[in-house]
This record gives C-alpha cells, sequence and structure tokens, in this order.
C-alpha cells in the first residue's frame, strides 16, 4: 500500500462527512492504493457514530479508537498503526481535492523523504505552503522561506519519520510549529506537488481562534525546543539555524502577543517562566533574521522579569 491518509478526529461531528466524502471520492487510484486510518482521539459527540458508519460501508476506512490524548498523540499513533509507505495527515474540519491522493501516490514513485504540495484557505486565493519546484532537499525549503508550518501540508515516508524519531510533541499546542522545522532539516530528498491538494476551513470555535494562557505557555515551549535543537546540532549563526532561530523568535512573540490579553495572574506567571527560560529564549532572538527581535532582546536582556512590557512598548516604536 502506497499512502496511509491519518484522519485524526476529536468531536468533528459538524464536518466530518465532508472530511470523509473527500478522502473517498478520489479519481486515478485503486481501491488498494490507499487507506484511510480514522483516529478517533476519546469523540463525545457523534463523531463515533459517522466514523463506524463509513468503516462498515468502505474497506478503505480503517478505525483506530484511543482515549483522549490530543493531536500530538493521534497522529504519533497513526504513524505506528499505518500500513501505508507514505503518511499524510488531513484534520476532519478541512478537505482535499479530487486529485490529491493519485498525485501523491505519482510523486512517491521518486522515493522522497517528503512531499510538500500546495493548500488554500476556504474564501482566499492566496497559496499556502507555496514550495518552489526546484527545491530538492528539506534545507533548501528552509532557507527558501517559502513553506508553512501545518503538518497536513505535506506528505512523509513513514521510514523517514520513524528512523529520525520525528514526532509531534505530546501536550501542547502548535505542535506544527515545532515539528516543521524539525523535519525539514531532517529531510534529505523532496519532490514538490505544485498543486493545490488541501483546503483549510477556519472554525471559529478554534483553539487557534481564542487566546487561551496555555497556548501562550506552550508557544514558549516550542521555542525552546527549537532553539535546543540548534544548539544541539551545531547550527548556532549558520543560515539554517538562524532560519530555525527565527521560527522560535516568531513563537516567543506570538506567545506574548496572546499572553497580553490574559490576567494579571496569568501574565505574572508567564514572566516567570520567560524568566526561567530566558538564555535560551533570547539566545533565538539575537540569531534570528530580524532586527526587530535583535532589538528585542537586548531590551529582554535588560528587563527579562517584565517581558509583556517590554513587548507592549516595543509594539509602539517597531
Amino acid at each position: 500500500m502506497k499512502l496511509s491518509i491519518v484522519l485524526t478526529v476529536y468531536n468533528k461531528e459538524a464536518y466530518l462527512r465532508r472530511a470523509l466524502d473527500a478522502l473517498l471520492d478520489q479519481e486515478g487510484v485503486n481501491g488498494d492504493d490507499y487507506e484511510i486510518l480514522v483516529v478517533n482521539d476519546g469523540s463525545t459527540d457523534g463523531s463515533s457514530l459517522i466514523i463506524d458508519e463509513y468503516a462498515k460501508r468502505d474497506e478503505r476506512v480503517r478505525v483506530l479508537t484511543q482515549e483522549n490524548q490530543g493531536l500530538s498523540m493521534a497522529r504519533n499513533n497513526g504513524v505506528e498503526a499505518a500500513k501505508g509507505e507514505y503518511v499524510w495527515f488531513v484534520d476532519a474540519d478541512d478537505t482535499i481535492s479530487r486529485r490529491a491522493v493519485s498525485l501523491i501516490c505519482e510523486a512517491a514513485k521518486t522515493y522522497p523523504d517528503v512531499i510538500p504540495f500546495y493548500a488554500r484557505t476556504e474564501g482566499e486565493d492566496k497559496l499556502r505552503n507555496d514550495v518552489p519546484t526546484s527545491m530538492t532537499n528539506g534545507k533548501e525549503v528552509l532557507l527558501s522561506g517559502h513553506w508553512q508550518q501545518c503538518g497536513v501540508f505535506w506528505a512523509f515516508r513513514r521510514n523517514f519519520l520513524q528512523v529520525n524519531g520525528l514526532r509531534f510533541m505530546p501536550n501542547i499546542y502548535h505542535e506544527d510549529a515545532e515539528f516543521t522545522p524539525r523535519m525539514l532539516y531532517a529531510a534529505k530528498t523532496i519532490n514538490v506537488i505544485p498543486e493545490v491538494l488541501y483546503t483549510v476551513y477556519r472554525d471559529p470555535n478554534s483553539i487557534t481562534q481564542v487566546p487561551r494562557p496555555k497556548r501562550a505557555f506552550d508557544y514558549l515551549t516550542v521555542a525552546e525546543s527549537l532553539s535546543r535543537f540548534v544548539i544541539g546540532n551545531n547550527e548556532i549563526s549558520t543560515p539554517v539555524g538562524r532560519m530555525i532561530d527565527d521560527s522560535a523568535a516568531l513563537c516567543v512573540n506570538n506567545a506574548l502577543h496572546i499572553i497580553k490579553q490574559n490576567s494579571s495572574a496569568e501574565q505574572e506567571s508567564f514572566n516567570s517562566l520567560f524568566y526561567e527560560k530566558k538564555e535560551v529564549l533570547l539566545r533565538s532572538l539575537r540569531y534570528s533574521l530580524h532586527r526587530k527581535y535583535h532589538v528585542e532582546a537586548v531590551m529582554l536582556k535588560m528587563f527579562p522579569k517584565h517581558s509583556i512590557f517590554v513587548y507592549k512598548a516595543l509594539k509602539l516604536f517597531v
């Protein structure tokens, strides 16, 4: 089997039929070319009934049911249970094009580590993840800047993920921001599909639309992980290292943007955590590609216990 589509589901009753119909309505492929591995992450709505209905109707649909462990573990467990040579993560509130599976299977014939493709957001014309077709490996993609962090915009050779220990960090939001730079760093070969295969639908109730404090704390966790990754791979001040540090710096600023919308008690806890991690976080700001982050690093070094105040002050001038 060439491809396993890992469809992660947690309480997506309203969107699930649309996603499954799109996954099954594929042209130019045989039934044994791919499977749909539905990972039911402890859904408590009507998702389980829909999943069972489709599994009984079509043998391409296989089900992995687990207690709620979050998106990261749903994906990680999906990789382990998948039967395909390649895996593709799909979110249950999104859809794919009718040619998606056939194009991925065709691209997989060259046996690349990663298959990037274009995507879009419903209602918008702008291309997402527009990786140039001239790119031949993940580091080139990193340096190009023409990539996005979304884990659903790529298909992966399953053995590539396993050999390189590429898993999504459990129990955090923004797991894609932590995973994607590490994945691209490890990818020795890619084969770009210059066509929109994935459509994102914006859910107003999505956690990415609400400034929950945990999102801010998790962004710091991601930034720290990326900074330590650069250090551990001896990429400090190299072009690739600086690109990854730039991603870490963006995570720091996303964290600050979110936490400033929360209570003073949450902000105090955040400032304490920032102070605890300041050395590794400031390092990424200093080595990032943008001057505004360099200025921020200087100010935060002077006032490390007042990170939110520094962020607000800099927003007035930078």
